[in-house]
C-alpha cells in the first residue's frame, strides 16, 4: 500500500474500515481485469494489441504469475501456464508472413534487464547512507533498542543489494555498485511512483517516518498478532515495419509503467519478477520452438547463462542479518525476491520476515514494522489488536504496536545538518579532510563489494572493517558544529582514491 508522506509525519493511520474498502475495490478491479484481460500468449505476441491492453494485461498477468510463484504454488502455476501458452503461436499469426521468429530472434533482454536490476540496485543502495546516518548519530550509550533496529534493517539492506547482484551475474549481465553513476544523491526519490524524498538526516522522528514510508508493505491488512500478555518482544514482433511503433515491450514503456503504476519497493520487485519471467519465457521459445508448460520447463537455462563461479553464497558472506542466496537459475530469483520482499515488508500476509513458526527462535518483524515500533515507542508483541481486527484475523497495516514500551529518547542525537555535502566544509580544512576521508572509506567498502561480486568473494572480509570505521569516522564529523544550530555530518559521496 503506498503510505504518504506529508511534513515528515509517520503515515495516517487508517482505519479497518477503509483498509476493508481499498482491498474490496482492489479485488473488484483485479476481477474485471482478470475477465477482460488479454493473454498472456496475447500480451507477448499479438501485434495488433492497443496500448491499453497491453497495460491492463501487464497489470493483470505481472500479479497473477508473480502472486503464484512468489508464493510458491508451483501446480498452480503450471496450471496456469498450461492455460495461457497451451494453444500454438501460429493462432494468433501466420508464422510464415508474421516474422515472429525473426522478432524472437532479434529481441536483446540483456540492457532492459541490466537497466531494470541496476536500478534495484540502486533503490537498496539508496536506503543504507540515510539508515547507517541516522544509527550513527544516536549517542552512545543511548537508544540501545532503536539502535539495534536500524543496525539490523541496514545489514538486510546490503544483503539485499548483494543479492540483486547475484541475479545479475546470473543472467550474465555484470553488476555495478562502486561506479559514480551508481551512487544515491540526496535528497531524492526512490525511482518509482512515489511522492516523498529520503535524505541524510539524524535520528529523529521525522526520519524514522521516512524510513516507515519507504518500507511500506504492498498490502492494505495483514495479520494481527495473536493478543498474548506473556509474549516478550505483442506487440514485440511486429507483422511489418508500418506497425513496428506497436512495439510496447521497449525498455521506455517497462520502466513507464513501474514510474505509473509502482508504489512501494515489493511491487517494483514483483514487476521486475514479470520482466524477468517474460524474458526466460521468450529465450525458452528460441530454444525449443515452442512455449513452456511448467515451471520445470522455465526454471533453467534460457537467460541464465552466467558464472556459477562468480556467485556470492552464504559461507562467503559476514553479515549477520537474513539468509543470502545464491541464483544460478529462476528458481533462486524467487528466494532472492521472497527474501527481499519479506525482510521489507513481511512474508505470509504476517508482520514477521519469514513464517515464524519455521524457526525454535521465532522470527524478526519486517523492516516496516520494526520501524514502526521505534516511531510509536512500543513494541508489537504483547499486544492488544483485537480493536482493530476482523472476523478473519486481519489488521491495517498502519495499525500502531501497542505491545510494551520500547523506550526511545529523541533528544540523544547529534544535530546534524541535513544532507550536508563536502561543499558546506569548505571553509574549515580540518573538517574538509575529515568528510573526504569518511568518504574514501566507503568508497573502500563499495570497492570491495565491487570486487566480491566480480569473483573475489573473499574481498568480502574487508566489508567488517570497513563499516566499523566508518561509525568512527561519522561520530567524529557528528561531533563538530558546523554552525550555530547544526554539526557536521557524513556526506557519502563519490570519491576517487
Amino acid at each position: 500500500m503506498r503510505q504518504r508522506l506529508i511534513h515528515k509525519t509517520e503515515p495516517q493511520e487508517i482505519s479497518l474500515k477503509e483498509a476493508k474498502l481499498k482491498g474490496a475495490k482492489a479485488s473488484g478491479r483485479n476481477a474485471v481485469v482478470a475477465e477482460d484481460a488479454v493473454s498472456l500468449q496475447s500480451l507477448l505476441f499479438d501485434s495488433t494489441l492497443s496500448k491499453e491492453d497491453w497495460m491492463e494485461g501487464l497489470k493483470h498477468h505481472s500479479k497473477t504469475l508473480t502472486n503464484l510463484l512468489l508464493n510458491d504454488q508451483t501446480k498452480e502455476f503450471n496450471q496456469y501456464l498450461s492455460s495461457q501458452l497451451g494453444s500454438a503461436i501460429s493462432e494468433l499469426a501466420d508464422q510464415e508472413t508474421s516474422g515472429v521468429k525473426k522478432g524472437l530472434a532479434d529481441i536483446n533482454y540483456r540492457p532492459i534487464l541490466q537497466d531494470l536490476l541496476q536500478t534495484a540496485i540502486l533503490i537498496e543502495h539508496s536506503t543504507i547512507p540515510p539508515y547507517l546516518t541516522a544509527l550513527y548519530s544516536i549517542k552512545d550509550g543511548t537508544n540501545a533498542s532503536a539502535s539495534q533496529i536500524i543496525r539490523s534493517v541496514a545489514v538486510e539492506e546490503m544483503l539485499h543489494m548483494i543479492m540483486v547482484c547475484n541475479v545479475m551475474n546470473a543472467v550474465n549481465i555484470q553488476p555495478s555498485v562502486n561506479r559514480p553513476q551508481n551512487y544515491p544523491t540526496y535528497p531524492m526519490k526512490l525511482p518509482m511512483n512515489v511522492d516523498f524524498y529520503v535524505g541524510l538526516e539524524t535520528f529523529s522522528t521525522n526520519s524514522i517516518a521516512t524510513f516507515i514510508a519507504i518500507e511500506s508493505p504492498s498490502n492494505p491488512l495483514v495479520k494481527a498478532p495473536k493478543y498474548d500478555h506473556d509474549i516478550q518482544p505483442n506487440t514485440l514482433f511486429a507483422k511489418s515495419a508500418a506497425v513496428q511503433e506497436n512495439n510496447f515491450w521497449t525498455l521506455d514503456n517497462m520502466k513507464g509503467f513501474i514510474m505509473e503504476n509502482v508504489h512501494t519497493i515489493g511491487e517494483y520487485y514483483d514487476v521486475l519478477f514479470f520482466y524477468i519471467v517474460v524474458f526466460q519465457i521468450i529465450a525458452y521459445y528460441k530454444e525449443h520452438g515452442s512455449l513452456p508448460q511448467s515451471f520445470k520447463e522455465l526454471n533453467t537455462g534460457g537467460i541464465f547463462t552466467g558464472d556459477p563461479a562468480k556467485q556470492i553464497r552464504p559461507e562467503q558472506y559476514y553479515g549477520s542479518g537474513g539468509k543470502l542466496h545464491a541464483v544460478e537459475a529462476l528458481a533462486g530469483v524467487i528466494a532472492v525476491f521472497q527474501e527481499i520482499k519479506g525482510q521489507g515488508e513481511g512474508a505470509d500476509d504476517s508482520i514477521f520476515d519469514v513464517d515464524p513458526s519455521q524457526f525454535e527462535e521465532g522470527a524478526e518483524l519486517a523492516h516496516y514494522f520494526r520501524f514502526k515500533e521505534v516511531f510509536h515507542e512500543h513494541y508489537y508483541l504483547g499486544g492488544d489488536y483485537r480493536p482493530f481486527t476482523d472476523e478473519n484475523g486481519m489488521m491495517p497495516v498502519t495499525t500502531p504496536p501497542t505491545g510494551k514500551p520500547l523506550p526511545v529518547d529523541w533528544s540523544a542525537a547529534y544535530p546534524m545538518k541535513e544532507n550536508p555535502k563536502l561543499s558546506d566544509y569548505a571553509g574549515n580544512k580540518e573538517l574538509y579532510a575529515q568528510g573526504v576521508e569518511f568518504n574514501k572509506t566507503y568508497r573502500r567498502l563499495l570497492d570491495a563489494i565491487q570486487s566480491a561480486v566480480e569473483g573475489n568473494q573473499r574481498e568480502l572480509e574487508k566489508s567488517i572493517m570497513y563499516m566499523y570505521a566508518l561509525k568512527e569516522q561519522a561520530v567524529g564529523l557528528m561531533n563538530q558544529p558546523l554552525d550555530a544550530q547544526h554539526n557536521a555530518g557524513p556526506t557519502f559521496e563519490y570519491i576517487n582514491l
